[in-house]
């Protein structure tokens, strides 16, 4: 955890012609933030894509598809990423709606600085393995029982993901397509 933003820099002083990007998560950057200012101070134009959600969402759904528990200690203080960036001497951008997302990483790409991008995703969207097994979702339920604070929030995610699901299916094997 936290890694993506020192390789970053590592990869671009090894290949200084090419562009470094470092894909990341909030959580892993608040515990490396100084390497952004590190990356201003030798003018590396690394890109670094934050994804946002002020959680350490893994941890979220470890404790309780993992555990059965509910979540504890997994929401952070927001940091405006953007705005530190620009402290560090850098350039930051935010993405708050995924209609922005092209235009900006467009633009940020052109810049000759260190850049950081924050894209705001929601923190109740589970990333779930590629395989669910009866014990994950026994345990999920488990973590709702035993007062999981956003458990409404995550059943209608959960719901809504399982209906498109559903309905990319119905649409893949409908007579009309085949």
């Amino acid at each position: 955890m936290g890694n993506g933003l020192p390789y970053a820099i590592a990869a671009q002083i090894a290949f200084p012609d090419r562009q470094s990007i470092a894909l990341v998560c909030d959580g892993g950057l608040t515990m490396l933030m100084g390497e952004f200012a590190t990356a201003v101070q030798y003018n590396l134009p690394i890109k670094v894509i934050v994804i946002k959600n002020n959680t350490l969402g893994m941890i979220r759904w470890e404790q309780m598809g993992f555990l059965g528990n509910p979540e504890y200690g997994v929401e952070f203080t927001p940091i405006d990423f953007a705005k530190f960036a620009e402290a560090c001497g850098g350039k930051g951008y935010s993405i708050k709606q995924a209609s922005e997302a092209a235009s900006t990483i467009h633009k940020a790409l052109k810049e000759n600085n260190p850049t950081l991008i924050e894209a705001y995703v929601d923190p109740f969207e589970p990333p779930m393995p590629p395989n669910v097994g009866m014990e994950y979702i026994n345990n999920l339920a488990e973590s709702f029982a035993k007062g999981q604070p956003y458990a409404k929030r995550i059943g209608l995610t959960l719901f809504r993901n399982k209906v498109h699901e559903v309905l990319k299916n119905y649409h893949a094997h409908s007579p009309s397509n085949e």
